[in-house]
């Protein structure tokens, strides 16, 4: 049977081996790297950079599309997975923050119960940044502003004295 070019390949004609590199890197991302991942799912290769290139190359899109897509699919479900589940992050926090208190580690008590808020949306981290430029006044600042800096330049005319001097021989 010949082989089908990587662009026509489904999801479904994933290898065993393929299918266990991505599900593995999936569940642990952040935790491992795709070169780990590729060894942990089976992938050899007695190049010193050979499980760098075959991790690169099975999570490349023009190489290996239906791995991508395999991949895509997972991250969005687990994605989707961690969104629905928002309960047990807060139940997660109350845990640490009534463990922390017990402890009497009133620090750690006090920023698992912020952090618990602040994913609740109790707190906005709001910040506000002005940037006062002649297109944000309005006429009467406009001219204020031109007024000051006429004046600073009527004050500055004489500072340096650039004109040169005649200089007189004997």
């Amino acid at each position: 049977m010949p082989k089908k070019a990587n662009q026509l390949k489904t999801i479904s004609e994933l290898t065993p081996r393929q299918r266990k590199f991505v599900d593995i890197y999936v569940a642990n991302y952040g935790e491992i790297t795709k070169v780990e991942a590729a060894k942990q799912a089976g992938f050899t290769s007695t190049n010193k950079y050979g499980p760098t290139d075959q991790a690169s190359r099975l999570l490349n899109p023009d190489k290996n599309p239906h791995i991508v897509r395999y991949y895509e699919k997972q991250m969005a479900r687990e994605l989707e997975k961690e969104e629905k589940d928002k309960l047990l992050s807060y139940k997660h926090y109350s845990r640490m923050r009534d463990k922390s208190e017990q402890k009497g580690q009133m620090t750690a008590a006090i920023n698992a119960q912020f952090r618990r808020d602040q994913m609740a949306g109790h707190f906005v981290d709001r910040k506000e940044i002005s940037h006062i430029g002649l297109e944000g006044m309005n006429r009467e600042q406009l001219e204020k502003r031109l007024e000051e800096l006429e004046s600073k330049i009527g004050e500055a005319k004489n500072i340096i004295d650039v004109t040169p001097k005649e200089v007189t021989e004997n």
